[in-house]
């Protein structure tokens, strides 16, 4: 099977490199944002199928097929039919197919280093059935267990990389929260009740407005607010007051000292290994753990052994965290980083850094609106 694959793939870039005049190439960075041809992390070939555009992406650095998918407009806004997208270093990324920008059927996802991520089957975004996610050591993260028609009912449960409950709740139709959903410490003692409303039959038949709740990892219906909620500190004990401060993890100093660790670290380190004076790429993803450590540190492309290492020693060195908050609780929390590494010339002072390149994402996860916890929807 995997010769198969590599032969298929293989023969994707054979044509793309023959294009003709019906097919059209664009230039991206690594956020998918459009580049000039010499800056680009990749190289893309749109072709014109009967059902829409089939486009094919490519690593500009090595050549490596980055995704293939249909789309049903010119502009690629709406995907439409299978998708498979692949790491750097050529392990599997995710796979699943897509009916007018939803996602159908099953659809499964990877780290880097090959060990899968989560497996769900959805009905038009809708989860469907039972579903899992995993943490990169193959612990498991969450559990749904969904009705099996794709309507949006069921029981979702969330667990701590040691097997402890992180919370547990019920959704109705629509992914609507409802009745009491209980969040955990990772000694296992309660930490916070949220009480949701009962869903009405006028609310359970308008269309929900699934937005992804970041810090819990799901798309729930971003309309439903909790009406109360009970606190208790990491003894089990019931706290006075309940105020919900969640933020995402971040490096003491905030984003501004976190890019000026990586650039200093970064800078000259890949001077040896550039070629045709391209940038390398890396994108690394790494777990901030609920006592401020970084763990699991996976990258998700091979230049060379030397420099891997000296990549991911930087990001295992970076121990000065503040853990995320959700609920009254801390919990760990994946990051993606993405630098881009250009040649420097060794006497330029340290101070001039414009050859390292550092862009912040959150894995796995797109944007939206939060009108629950201020800081808690994207």
């Amino acid at each position: 099977m995997k010769l198969k694959f590599s032969s298929i793939i293989a023969c994707f870039f054979f044509v793309a490199l023959s294009a003709t005049a019906q097919d059209s190439i664009y230039y991206y960075d690594n956020n998918n944002k459009p580049s000039n041809p010499e800056a680009a992390a990749i190289i893309s070939i749109a072709r014109k199928e009967d059902s829409g555009w089939m486009r094919m992406d490519y690593f500009t650095y090595s050549k490596k097929v980055s995704k293939v998918g249909h789309y049903k407009d010119h502009d690629f806004k709406i995907k439409n039919g299978p998708f498979t997208s692949y790491f750097a270093n050529e392990q599997l990324h995710s796979t699943g197919d897509y009916k007018d920008d939803l996602l159908i059927g099953l659809h499964v996802s990877f780290y880097p280093d090959g060990m899968m991520m989560d497996s769900c089957k959805f009905t038009n975004n809708i989860p469907t059935g039972n579903c899992s996610f995993w943490y990169p050591d193959g612990s498991i993260k969450q559990v749904f267990q969904m009705d099996t028609l794709g309507d949006g009912s069921g029981v979702i449960v969330g667990y701590f990389p040691n097997g402890v409950v992180s919370y547990k709740g019920k959704v109705l139709k629509g992914m609507r929260k409802t009745g009491a959903w209980t969040y955990y410490h990772e000694n296992g003692n309660k930490a916070s009740i949220l009480k949701f409303p009962t869903i009405d039959e006028t609310t359970l038949s308008q269309v929900p407005e699934l937005k992804l709740d970041t810090l819990e990892g799901a798309r729930y219906d971003s309309l439903v607010e909790y009406s109360s909620a009970i606190c208790f500190n990491e003894d089990g004990i019931e706290q006075a007051g309940c105020e919900f401060k969640n933020k995402l993890s971040e490096f003491n100093g905030g984003q501004k000292q976190w890019t000026s660790y990586l650039t200093r670290k970064l800078y000259g380190v890949a001077d040896n290994y550039l070629k045709d004076n391209r940038s390398i790429i890396y994108e690394v993803y790494f777990t901030t753990t609920t006592e401020g450590k970084v763990s699991d540190v996976l990258l998700t492309n091979k230049i060379d052994p030397g420099l891997d290492k000296i990549i991911s020693n930087i990001f295992n060195g970076s121990t000065k965290w503040a853990s995320s908050m959700h609920n009254n609780r801390k919990i760990p929390f994946m990051h993606k980083q993405a630098i881009v590494l250009s040649a420097v010339n060794a006497m330029d002072p340290i101070t001039n850094m414009k050859p390292v390149k550092v862009t912040t994402t959150i894995e796995r996860r797109s944007s939206g609106g939060n009108p629950l916890n201020r800081n808690q929807f994207q």
